[in-house]
């Protein structure tokens, strides 16, 4: 039998988590024959390939490595998007960690046009220490199964923590000309043929590190802020007229309005 899921990790300059991350996949509970790991460092490769090619020869589960000179995460992302084959795909953050039950439940309650997405918890010590973000918040409140784009919007502000059929991105990729964004322009991008969101059982979880020098927590300068908030809404303006739920593409218009006040303050 073919595999199912495509397991896409980006990473730069990994350090000791990525570690923790690749062990959650190994302790997966879905049988290793229905995913394969793609793993793609982007950036400094001294050092670091070492790293990564040592660790994965220690799992049982089948994998792929790829070097990228030009560092960015968006760009490790269609590159693994390119080269991977499984019919779903899942991107999982280096830092992050996978309760084991993730992928088998993940792939229960996905369909070629219904993604279906887990809980989602931080920590920043260890993930049995952890509490609910915005995203797993909404997770409970959520239906089994919701049909309204608008009722799950934050579920689209990520591509972590969810399966998606490789046919519902299509030929999207990540915006590299974004730095921070990127995530949910994306996954607007590949939401007008999305039926429907299906919540996994409560138990599989997607852990967040939370962790000082990630990208979404680096301090920008105000022009650069501004700039790529009015270049975040043109895009998101352009999708109105493309034939996008237009109640949810215009929340993603609103949420990046209010990060203007950020760059006035």
């Amino acid at each position: 039998m073919s595999k199912k899921i495509s397991v896409l990790i980006p990473t730069y300059k990994p350090d000791w988590y990525l570690e923790r991350c690749l062990k959650s996949i190994e302790e997966q509970t879905l049988d290793k024959k229905y995913f394969k790991v793609y793993i793609a460092l982007n950036g400094p490769k001294k050092g670091y390939e070492d790293l990564i090619v040592g660790l994965l020869k220690q799992y049982s589960f089948e994998y792929a490595y790829f070097y990228i000179a030009k560092a960015g995460v968006s760009n490790a992302r269609n590159l693994m998007i390119e080269m991977s084959v499984e019919d779903y795909i899942t991107f999982v953050d280096d830092d992050d960690v996978l309760s084991c039950n993730y992928l088998e439940q993940l792939l229960l309650k996905v369909t070629p046009f219904e993604i279906s997405v887990s809980n989602v918890r931080l920590f920043s010590q260890i993930p049995e220490d952890s509490h609910p973000n915005y995203i797993g918040k909404s997770f409970t409140t959520l239906n089994q199964r919701e049909t309204s784009l608008f009722k799950t919007r934050k579920f689209f502000s990520s591509p972590c923590a969810k399966l998606v059929h490789r046919g519902l991105i299509a030929d999207h990729r990540f915006n590299t000309k974004l730095k921070i964004g990127e995530d949910s322009l994306f996954m607007a991008e590949i939401s007008k043929r999305v039926r429907a969101v299906n919540k996994t059982d409560l138990s599989a979880c997607y852990y967040v590190y939370v962790r000082e020098g990630s990208a979404s927590r680096s301090k920008i300068e105000p022009i650069d802020e501004f700039k790529r908030l009015s270049y975040l809404i043109i895009l998101y303006s352009c999708m109105l007229f493309k034939g996008y739920n237009i109640p949810f593409i215009l929340s993603r218009i609103v949420a990046s309005m209010k990060h203007f006040k950020r760059v006035f303050k």
